[in-house]
């Protein structure tokens, strides 16, 4: 497909009226998220999970773009993941500083991450 025709296509895909604006940095992309989430419930839980995180590449401008030196790709978005050992992802979370939707523990950043997809993903 070429440039132009691609760009003549997503200048006409909205997913969230624009007169709706929020706080939130991704509050253009958060259904997206939300009905991504909802689709891995499908799948029953392994016995070990993983906690990760994943770098979406970008290079454009953007408040919640992150750089992480000495990283394979070192400018995008991070995305918190919660994965099976095989692979199958059951919930994700982009990481956007204080507006990341995971909750608060007073733990620190790992185990507030941990315990934000677990309960979000709703694990056993």
């Amino acid at each position: 497909m070429r440039r132009n025709r691609f760009d003549d296509i997503m200048a006409s895909v909205h997913v969230v009226d624009n007169t709706k604006i929020t706080d939130d940095p991704f509050f253009k992309v958060r259904p997206i998220f939300y009905e991504l989430n909802h689709s891995y419930k499908i799948m029953p839980f392994q016995e070990w999970l993983s906690v990760d995180e994943s770098m979406i590449p970008y290079y454009g401008r953007h408040g919640c773009k992150q750089f992480i030196k000495g990283k394979p790709i070192r400018f995008g978005y991070k995305v918190w993941s919660l994965a099976s050992s095989s692979g199958y992802m059951y919930h994700m979370e982009p990481y956007c500083g204080s507006h990341t939707l995971l909750p608060e523990t007073g733990l620190g950043q790992g185990p507030s991450v941990i315990i934000g997809l677990a309960e979000q993903a709703q694990v056993p």
